[in-house]
């Protein structure tokens, strides 16, 4: 496994994500400045629907990445991605129609119509685009991924200013300045997969089944990905069919705040795919146990984060006081969706464990649901919604991490107890006592952490300074 390059790939990974964090934080601490709590809980469900837009292609994407994951441009088979490409294209298109027919004639109400309306259009804009991306990660051209993150998110950034200056108080511009950032993304990706648009076609029947071929292979991970948003998604549906679009909106301010930080590292540990597939199992194994040390040590200092922002958010946006409460139990998401999703479900997919990881997402979201709809309709209590969902999350993480460890036959990682017990300190505090006495006293227990894991702490050091000088 060349390090170098993956360094360098994960450097610009780093950046072009941390651009699109940046331009989120913005767009979320000034849209709903402007916007009225129903008129934000309607963009809200319009991010929140698209997120979903992935279903759609079936698998298709997926497919095509482990498929072709570490053959490089030269290599591969340009002519059976370009028909593979107007295949999902078709079909696609077939399932917007569906939605836009069912939201004409559905009796939803104006906004709603409109939120699916323009769902139906993502649907084949965002999945062709993410089709291309997902193609230049598996030739390990990951840094053209990432521009292309860069160029998406800046374009949304022009009209976003336009329409804050304008103080637009209606959600609708907002989505039509969504799809024109995503449409010029789409445009900077066909560009540069040029040579594959000029390689020709497959006769039809030919190219039916390889697209059939590719959703086979790729359903199983595709359904898995869904399930893994499914976790919080559906506690924030049943939020939304119990208690409306306001309380909706309240939740999703919140959530979006943590899947800023968790598409963060979702897309970077996207990068790590292709390089870990070319290595070797011994290679795989210490990425494994030196990443799962490293997250165990590190991120409970991300909660101390918590006060400063909730603190600064508290003063910007004061109508939101009730979704900070929420932030509260959401914050340790970021912790263990993001230890999932960085290592276990690269690890996943490297290994072909497609079908463990749907069980155990399915299993995850199942314990959500129930959580969720004991807490919402028999308790009436978004707290409990909230707490089930997290628990799921947390679950899934310790379950993949044991079992990974158990399958590579090394030990089991020694923080993760107290990581697990430090998360539980932190919830308890923030909703307990005021913020000082909460700050100072996690801020105590975390250095005593650390002081335990010394150690671990000087080693981890000594292996980073190593990787970059070498």
């Amino acid at each position: 496994m060349n390090f170098k390059s993956l360094l360098s790939n994960l450097s610009v990974a780093i950046v072009a994500q941390g651009v699109s964090v940046v331009l989120s934080i913005i767009s979320s601490l000034l849209v709903p400045k402007l916007l009225g709590v129903e008129e934000y809980g309607y963009w809200q469900l319009f991010l929140y629907y698209i997120s979903y837009v992935g279903f759609f292609h079936l698998g298709l994407n997926d497919g095509v990445y482990l498929i072709f994951g570490g053959i490089p441009r030269d290599r591969i088979d340009k002519r059976n991605l370009n028909s593979q490409f107007w295949f999902g294209a078709a079909f696609q298109a077939v399932f917007a129609a569906i939605i836009i027919a069912i939201a004409v004639m559905g009796g939803f109400g104006a906004d709603r119509e409109f939120v699916l309306f323009w769902t139906a259009i993502f649907i084949v804009i965002q999945n062709l685009m993410n089709y291309l991306g997902y193609v230049f990660q598996a030739m390990n051209e990951t840094k053209l991924f990432s521009y292309t993150t860069i160029v998406e998110r800046l374009s949304f950034l022009v009209p976003l200013v336009l329409l804050l200056l304008t103080r637009q108080a209606s959600y609708k511009p907002y989505v039509y300045a969504y799809f024109f950032s995503c449409s010029i993304g789409l445009l900077y990706c066909v560009y540069h997969a040029r040579d594959f648009f000029s390689a020709g076609l497959l006769p039809v029947g030919q190219t039916v089944r390889e697209g059939l071929g590719s959703i086979r292979v790729g359903i199983k991970l595709t359904l898995a990905n869904i399930a893994s948003t499914l976790i919080l998604g559906v506690t924030r549906s049943i939020v939304d069919m119990v208690w409306g679009i306001s309380a909706f909106g309240q939740l999703s301010f919140s959530i979006s705040m943590v899947y800023f930080i968790l598409n963060f590292i979702i897309q970077v540990s996207m990068v790590l795919f292709p390089a870990l597939r070319q290595g070797t199992d011994k290679e795989l194994r210490s990425f494994f146990v030196n990443s799962r040390d490293a997250t165990d040590l590190l991120l409970p200092a991300f909660y101390i984060l918590y006060f400063p922002v909730v603190w600064i958010l508290s003063l910007w946006l004061p109508q939101y006081l009730e979704s900070f409460k929420f932030f509260a139990y959401l914050i340790p998401v970021c912790v263990f969706d993001g230890k999932m999703n960085a290592i276990s479900t690269t690890i996943f997919k490297v290994k072909r464990k497609e079908t463990l990881l749907l069980a155990i997402n399915f299993a995850a979201v199942g314990i959500s649901a129930i959580g969720s709809f004991i807490g919402a309709c028999l308790m009436r209590s978004v707290i409990v919604a909230i707490i089930s969902a997290v628990i799921a999350i947390v679950g899934r993480s310790t379950f993949s991490e044991l079992y990974i460890a158990r399958s590579m036959g090394v030990e089991y990682g020694r923080a993760l107890p107290y990581e697990i017990c430090l998360t539980a300190a932190f919830v308890a505090l923030c909703t307990q006592l005021s913020a000082l006495y909460a700050a100072a006293i996690y801020i105590a227990l975390y250095a005593l952490y650390a002081f335990a894991f010394r150690r671990q702490f000087s080693e981890l050091l000594g292996k980073i300074h190593g990787l970059f000088r070498s």
